[in-house]
């Protein structure tokens, strides 16, 4: 056999021996889930105005927002808690039918802004003090969104990734044991995290509604979720 044939011979029974080392794992999954208690609510305010001028829309918004910003205030929402996520000015068409075209009527102006609460009981007063039984078709605020969070939501989740760790380390012993083999290492781990909220229910248009005489806004928080999944391959001998 000549000695390229035999170098050939030999790294490919080396190939096929590591491949066959390779495959002497054990492949687990395991979970954990954990809850807690939000700690802060998170809600998208939208400011809207719209007017003949441009000037005006703009000029009706900010009268709009500085009884937001009053709300904001009285509640003690700290500055860096308010963040201007959008902020759009644009005519507003109507389609005429006799000429079927459009025609502009005025123009629309939407500020929209991220509010963190860090008092979560404070949600639903919140929300009654941004309405106004003023009944105006040309401005007012809606809440498009509201999210429940936990500031202790990392440790939640590092806490999680432990156990699940240690679950994939019992099936995987358990497995080993009744197949008659030994666990020697960890080669290979992953894992990934998932979260679910709280149903909260859309809340829109409260400008347009005439509350003083209603009930007072009660908001759930229920608890988060913070679900860890873990793949580990374990060697065996």
């Amino acid at each position: 056999m000549s000695k390229m044939v035999k170098t050939l011979v030999l790294a490919v029974t080396l190939c096929a021996t590591m491949a066959h080392g390779a495959d002497r794992t054990i492949v687990v999954s395991g979970t954990s889930e954990k809850g807690l208690d939000p700690n802060m609510v998170s809600m998208t305010v939208e400011v809207w105005s719209k007017a003949q001028t441009a000037k005006q829309a703009q000029q009706s918004a900010a009268n709009q927002f500085k009884n937001v910003k009053k709300v904001f205030e009285d509640f003690k929402v700290k500055k860096e808690d308010i963040q201007t996520d959008n902020y759009s000015l644009n005519p507003e068409y109507v389609y005429d039918q006799k000429t079927q075209t459009n025609k502009m009527v005025g123009f629309r102006v939407v500020q929209s802004l991220v509010v963190t609460l860090r008092k979560v009981d404070e949600a639903g007063p919140f929300l009654d003090a941004l309405v106004t039984d003023k009944k105006s078709t040309d401005s007012g605020v809606n809440v498009n969104s509201i999210n429940w969070d936990s500031d202790k939501r990392s440790a939640t989740e590092t806490s999680a990734l432990g156990d699940a760790v240690r679950n994939t380390r019992i099936k995987a012993e358990e497995i080993a044991k009744a197949a008659g083999v030994k666990i020697k290492g960890v080669s290979r781990i992953s894992h990934g995290v998932s979260a679910v909220q709280p149903p909260v229910p859309m809340v829109r248009n409260f400008a347009m509604k005439a509350m003083a005489d209603s009930a007072p806004t009660e908001l759930s928080a229920g608890q988060i979720k913070v679900r860890v999944e873990v793949t580990a391959e374990y060697e065996i001998n």
